[in-house]
Parts: structure tokens; sequence; C-alpha cells
């Protein structure tokens, strides 16, 4: 028998004739602290929609974001999962009155909410809804859309589960959840929508400036699973029925966890022009790029994607609007993480926390100026 040395400083026998003992108590000290970091790190982000957003409202936004965001953290500190908390803090955006979601939804030509959402964990599950009524938290129906694929892969008779619902049986779907619904429309109607819906069917026309307040989170929990979120009430003054990027596959979110050394964790979350997003998968193309040989970081991945399927896809050309679009994304390689937002709205206001950062950090991001709404691109990102 041969004589090792423990890691403890003790003389021990190998019985089985193995491989001598050379971790020293130090190093196994660090490897035992380094896989306790990892562990219980976090991160948490939320965007309140790209568009023109009024400064005087700040303060409103930033309340708003530390509210969501501390929450959504403290959630993931206590063991949560990134489903749960992209969950949690898009329900603490949905219930607020300032964005364009859930409570605050902008109103249809019949004076309606209609709401879409849609939810991607990093395992690839996804739900999405359109155009539901009376549900004051759409992001929780398509949650359970999602997770009802992870507890069953088929229900009786061999039917397969749905992964998008629209209208009123998405209304019952969430009711047969559990999950609270309104059968009076007025009870989703803010006052600062009805005032808009006033002025602006009183003029017939567009808003101009509009504020495509999709609101959106993405998640990373102590396990390193992601996931995003986004949920929207869709245009002023839209046709009943319409329906926009949000609960689309690849479209509103994106989510995949790390699957190997070389394939990172990435999680995605979009705001804009519903009609063009609905077009162009730019989550899904972003998710494909941040872990395709060629990329060289999250910041120029972002940039370059943005630029490449959006800006320059001639295939948008025959939409007149200005090419709006709001982006947050997280990248993580099992070490260490980056966190992008990009815009080519007039601003875009997002806000992120993490387990190593002592308070919530929120950004009110604006295109420089000289720089063209819808033409121009502003990228800017933190690494954690």
């Amino acid at each position: 028998m041969k004589k090792v040395k423990l890691s403890d400083g003790r003389r021990g026998k190998d019985e089985a004739g193995g491989v001598e003992v050379t971790t020293s108590k130090k190093e196994e000290r660090e490897q035992k602290n380094d896989l306790e970091r990892k562990r219980k790190f976090s991160f948490i982000a939320v965007h309140l929609g790209a568009g023109e957003h009024s400064l005087k409202r700040k303060e409103a936004y930033k309340s708003l974001c530390d509210k969501a965001c501390s929450q959504g953290l403290q959630l993931l500190r206590c063991g949560g999962t990134a489903s749960e908390a992209v969950a949690e803090v898009t329900k603490i955006l949905e219930d607020s009155c300032l964005v364009n979601a859930g409570s605050g939804s902008n109103l249809t030509i019949d004076k309606t909410v209609e709401c879409d959402a849609g939810f991607m964990d990093g395992d690839g599950y996804f739900g999405g809804v359109g155009a539901i009524p009376g549900v004051r938290n759409p992001i929780l129906v398509a949650k359970s859309i999602a997770e009802v694929h992870k507890k069953e892969k088929l229900f009786s008779c061999g039917r397969v589960p749905p992964n998008f619902m629209v209208g009123e049986p998405a209304k019952c779907w969430a009711a047969s959840q559990g999950i609270q619904v309104c059968d009076d429309n007025n009870a989703l109607i803010s006052k600062k929508s009805v005032k808009t819906y006033d002025k602006y069917l009183a003029q017939l026309k567009s808003v101009e400036n509009e504020v495509n307040d999709t609101v959106g989170a993405i998640a990373m929990d102590n396990l390193g699973q992601v996931a995003s979120a986004v949920s929207s009430g869709g245009n002023w003054l839209k046709f009943p029925g319409r329906i926009g990027h949000s609960p689309l596959f690849g479209c509103g979110c994106w989510s995949s966890n790390q699957s190997s050394l070389s394939c990172n964790a990435i999680a995605v979350s979009t705001s804009g022009s519903g009609e063009m997003l609905s077009r162009v998968r730019l989550p899904q193309e972003c998710a494909y790029m941040a872990n395709s040989e060629t990329n060289t970081g999250l910041v120029g991945c972002v940039s370059s994607c943005i630029n490449k399927h959006f800006i320059q896809n001639t295939t948008l050309d025959i939409h007149s609007e200005p090419r709006h679009i709001g982006l947050i994304a997280l990248l993580w390689d099992g070490r260490h993480g980056e966190f992008v937002w990009g815009h080519t709205s007039s601003n875009f206001v997002i806000a992120y926390a993490s387990s190593k950062m002592r308070s919530v950090k929120m950004n009110f991001s604006e295109l420089d100026e000289g720089l063209t709404v819808g033409k121009s691109l502003k990228v800017e990102g933190v690494l954690f």
C-alpha cells in the first residue's frame, strides 16, 4: 500500500493503489469558494420599451424599475429560478399604468384591452398568448402554456399541447390554470389610456412619436439557467384581434442555457415596431450569432444583428413607419457575463441588478444628437 498525504496534512493509505493526492488545503478552499460564488450569483434586467419616453416621468420609471428588479433579485437570492424571476418582474410591470402592458395597455379602436405576451426558458420551452382580453397579467398565461409542455409532452388521446393561444379561448385557458381573469373590460382600462384614446380617436390619425413600450425581462439564476419574457398592450387604436411580435416564437424573446463550453447561455427580450419585428425573428438570430465562431463579444453581436436583420433588411421596405427597436440581452459563459442593450428609437429605458451589486442600476438611454430615429443605432453594455 502506498502512503499518501491527505489534503488536511494527515498521513493516509491509498488502499486502492490510486494516484497520490496532490490537492492542497488552499487549492481545495479556492475551488470550493469559486463553486460557491458561481452558485450564488444571479442577474436580472428589464426594459420599459422602445420609443420616446418622457423625461418628466424619469423618476417614476426609476421607481418602477427599482421595485421590479429588487423583487426579482430577492426571489433569485432565495433560490428562485430564472423562469420565476422573469414572470414576477414582468407581472410587476404589467401592474403599472406607466407602461403599455397589462393594466396600462393601449386601447383598441373599440376601446377595449387586448394583450400579447411571450415567455421562454433556457431549455427551450416556449409559451405565447395573443389578443387576450380580460387578463391583467398575460405573462402568467404565457408561462403556464410553456410549463404544460414540461409536465405533459402529450395530452390524452395523443393530443399535442399548445404553445400559442389567442383571444377568448386563451382567457378560458387562463381561468382553467387558476390565473385571475376579469369579466368587466373596464377593469383593465386606465385613466391614462382613456385620455390618450379620446385624444387620438378625435384626431383619427396615428400617434406620432409613439412609445411602443412593450415591456420585457431577462434573468439568470444561481444555477446559471436563463429565461426571458415580453408583454405588450399593442399599438394605439389597433384593430381588435391584431397580434404583434411579442407572443411569436423567436420574435419577442429567446433563451438558451449553456449546453457546452463552446455554447454560452443567452437570453434576449425585444420591443419596437411589432409588424416588422414579427417578420425577422431577431432574438433568435441574435442568440445564434452570439454562439457563432465569429462572435467577438455581445456588443458587437447585437450591433451587427440589428443592422443586418432589421435596419438594412430589404424585406421590411414595404413598411413606411420608422424601424423602432429596443433590445436587451445577457450572455453567460459559466464564469463571466455580459449585459447589453441597444435601440434605434429616440430613447430606451432599461434597468439591471445582480447579486454582486448594492443597488439597481437604471439607464435612460438616448440616441446621440444628430442620429436619425429608426436608421441609427446605439448599443451599450456592461460586464458582470
